[in-house]
């Protein structure tokens, strides 16, 4: 699972190390323009490459180097364990005078404390013997063939590939289902596929969902996934009280209702499948004020309960969201203006005068 995050001369994350070890939910604030959502694209750059993405032009672009100046290298650094091995991958971008497009000009990935694979400009040695030639426009590590799924680079670039980066937008999400999908869109427009492709994996998802989903909704009786076409499904949703039922599908669900589904769904997930890493982008949308304690509470009750298997990473403005985590695991990133680079700090190490940290960070003492 995730330890640290390091990001180098990208947007405004310069010389920036996010490190989350031993943490299996925090807490991300700042002040709107701080490199919240900065820091969440990073990780997406990294989620697309382990997604078979490889042209560093469809990855980043020239306007992404710090403050425009491409005349510095971009370096990404993510580290992370898994099955008891430490996983270090490190991608060197830069952008030379006279090219069209960024290259990738250094790339590695160290695995237990061995080199898997390095990269120099366009020659790459995989396992420190075979040698070959990458085109230096190109990310090496979704182009490197592997055997079999437990090969390590298979093993990293899946991990990756399953990072969840969520900006749910429910007006978006789609009632029917045309096909599985591994992956759910950070709008969530596709989570019926998503709801498909898992419960047809793991049929024993339905009953730990149901049961999350009646902690939110007591009045869910069941859900289902109705066919209504050759390969068409459409959610249902059933309500039952002693009188009567009904039956709803996903346009009839309220706003707050479809990322209940959501989030039912992940936390089922984290409990049969493992290493999941969740990034949320502000989760308390859509959810009313007398239930956002319960939601959030429940949410980080269960990634602190998977023994380090998954890791919850939550941004959030809402006072409320912040009285459900601490000093050690909430980080306040800060910038003093737009021509600086972002900082990190841990909220158990800034200094202020109001009563509380979520008084401070409402009376703008963390700049």
């Amino acid at each position: 699972m995730l330890n640290k995050l390091y990001v180098h001369n990208y947007r405004c994350l310069q010389n920036f190390e996010l490190d989350v070890s031993d943490i299996n939910s925090a807490l991300i604030i700042g002040r709107n323009g701080s490199g919240k959502s900065t820091i969440l694209a990073a990780f997406e750059i990294l989620q697309k490459i382990g997604r078979g993405i490889s042209p560093v032009k469809e990855l980043l672009a020239r306007k992404d180097f710090a403050f425009l100046d491409d005349s510095k290298p971009m370096e990404f650094e993510i580290n992370a364990m898994m099955d008891q091995k430490e996983y270090v991958y490190r991608l060197t971008i830069d952008f030379p005078a006279n090219f069209y497009h960024p290259r990738a000009v250094k790339e590695a990935l160290r695995v237990g404390g061995k080199e898997v694979f390095i990269r120099e400009g366009g020659k790459t040695y995989l396992h420190g013997k075979t040698e070959f030639t990458l085109d230096w426009h190109h990310v090496g590590l979704p182009l490197i063939s592997t055997h079999n799924e437990l090969d390590p680079i298979a093993i990293f670039r899946l991990w990756l590939a399953n990072i969840l980066i969520l900006a749910p937008i429910p007006g978006k999400i789609a009632s029917t289902s045309k096909a599985e999908s591994a992956f759910l869109e950070r709008n969530g427009k596709n989570l019926v596929d998503w709801l498909r492709y898992h419960l047809t994996t793991m049929p024993a998802l339905y009953a730990l969902m149901q049961n999350q989903l009646k902690l939110w909704l007591p009045d869910v009786d069941s859900f289902r996934l109705e066919v209504t076409g050759r390969e068409e499904r459409e959610f249902l949703l059933r309500f039952q009280d002693q009188r009567q039922s009904l039956e709803l599908d996903m346009v009839q669900l309220s706003d707050g209702e479809k990322i209940y589904i959501l989030a039912a769904m992940l936390l089922a997930i984290i409990n049969r499948k493992h290493p999941v890493l969740c990034l949320w982008d502000e989760p308390d949308h859509f959810i009313a004020l007398p239930e956002l304690s319960h939601f959030i509470s429940a949410c980080r009750r269960e990634f602190e309960g998977s023994n380090g298997r998954a890791k919850l990473l939550v941004t959030s403005h809402n006072p409320r969201v912040m009285y459900e985590f601490s000093g050690h695991n909430s980080f306040v990133i800060s910038r003093t203006s737009h021509l600086h680079p972002s900082r990190v700090e841990t909220l158990q190490d800034k200094k202020f005068l109001s009563a509380d940290a979520v008084q401070a960070y409402e009376n703008g003492e963390f700049c």
